[in-house]
C-alpha cells in the first residue's frame, strides 16, 4: 500500500538554507520508502515562481519512522523564508 499527501512546512522568517520538518501522517505506518519534491504551489508567503525556484535549487532526503515522514531540506543556492508546499509520496 502506498500513501501521497501535501504539507507545508515554514522555513520561518529569518533566511536559512537547510531546514528539517517532521510530516505526520497516519497513512505512513508501516512504509519504508519515501520522496518529497516541491511543485508550482502557492502559499501566503511564497507564489508559484519561488516554488519553482526552490524546486530547482533544494535536495530534498526523506526517512520514515513509524508514522513521522522527516523531510531534510538543503539548498544548494541561495536561502529562502516563509511557507511552502512540500508534496510527498510513500510505500
Amino acid at each position: 500500500m502506498s500513501t501521497q499527501g501535501t504539507a507545508t512546512i515554514d522555513f520561518g522568517t529569518t533566511p536559512v538554507n537547510q531546514a528539517t520538518f517532521a510530516i505526520v501522517d497516519a497513512t505512513l505506518s508501516g512504509l519504508t520508502y519515501s520522496e518529497a519534491w516541491f511543485m508550482r504551489d502557492v502559499t501566503g508567503d511564497n507564489n508559484a515562481d519561488a516554488h519553482e525556484q526552490i524546486g530547482s535549487y533544494a535536495n530534498v532526503t526523506t526517512s520514515i519512522s513509524g508514522t513521522t515522514l522527516t523531510a531534510y531540506v538543503e539548498l544548494l543556492v541561495g536561502f529562502v523564508t516563509g511557507q511552502f508546499k512540500l508534496r510527498y509520496v510513500a510505500n
